[in-house]
């Protein structure tokens, strides 16, 4: 089994850097790898959301569907692999200060046994270190600049 834990933080308010998150149109923006991530259904938030996502790690690309289980706003937010590789991705926001947050992630992953198992594992370690690292570095950038941005609108207002 798999298992990477990182955290950063980063210049936005913990509610902004949560919302930015949470919001599956800007999954693509900063999370390494992803070639769509797309809702199924109508629901696209909070527990019980479901969506269908490519990942792009080298040679393979990965078909998952993930459904939301725990949704605390403002705090956390977890997936669960449902289809694809079995696997669980846990996201928690704390405030460090008003303008600043720390983000956190746990990746739990199983790969399937067997030659084709192991084979994808021996990609799974080699691009999940690095994946996480420049998923972090433009997760923080991303979030900075819409920060930014709406801090630029609501003062030419």
């Amino acid at each position: 089994m798999g298992h990477v834990e990182h955290s950063a933080t980063g210049g936005a308010p913990v509610d902004f850097a949560f919302q930015y998150v949470a919001d599956y149109r800007n999954v693509p923006k900063w999370l390494f790898g992803i070639r769509h991530y797309t809702p199924v259904g109508e629901q696209i938030s909070g527990v019980g959301a479901v969506f269908d996502t490519a990942v792009q790690l080298g040679p393979t690309t990965l078909h998952l569907r993930v459904e939301i289980v725990e949704w605390e706003d403002g705090s956390k937010i977890s997936l669960h692999a449902i289809k694809g590789i079995e696997g669980t991705v846990h996201w928690r926001f704390e405030a460090v200060d008003q303008e600043t947050t720390e983000i956190g992630v746990v990746v739990d992953y199983r790969v399937p046994g067997g030659l084709a198992g192991r084979a994808l594992d021996k990609i799974l370690q080699t691009f999940v270190g690095p994946a996480i690292r420049h998923t972090e570095k433009s997760l923080r950038e991303q979030v900075l600049a819409a920060y930014r941005e709406s801090l630029d609108s609501t003062s030419e207002r």
